[in-house]
């Protein structure tokens, strides 16, 4: 579990993350951002549902095969982190065409 929770986006990751997606706008390469950014987004999503879903499933004996998947807590923390201080790497103007 340790493990996984150390595979995290660290602080510095992400500024290192926001500051190469500015970097690509202010060269022009705004569709390289765009998708740096996304791919970001979905690596920090996988991240934070599989931590859940471990904390989850962890200490049970059984598992229901139909709540307990990856992308059942995807959409979980999606909906709950949308906003948060987590994603605060993005850049804004990319926000209204995406779907976190």
């Amino acid at each position: 579990m340790e493990h996984l929770k150390g595979m995290s986006l660290t602080v510095e990751a992400r500024r290192e993350l926001k500051s190469l997606l500015v970097s690509l706008m202010m060269f022009g390469e705004g569709e390289t951002c765009r998708k740096l950014q996304l791919m970001g987004e979905n690596f920090q999503l996988s991240h934070m549902a599989a931590v859940r879903l471990a904390e989850d499933t962890i200490s049970s004996d059984t598992i229901n095969e139909h709540a307990h998947t990856l992308e059942q807590y995807a959409l979980k923390v999606k909906s709950e982190l949308r906003n948060s201080e987590a994603f605060s790497w993005r850049l804004q103007v990319f926000l209204p065409y995406q779907s976190i």
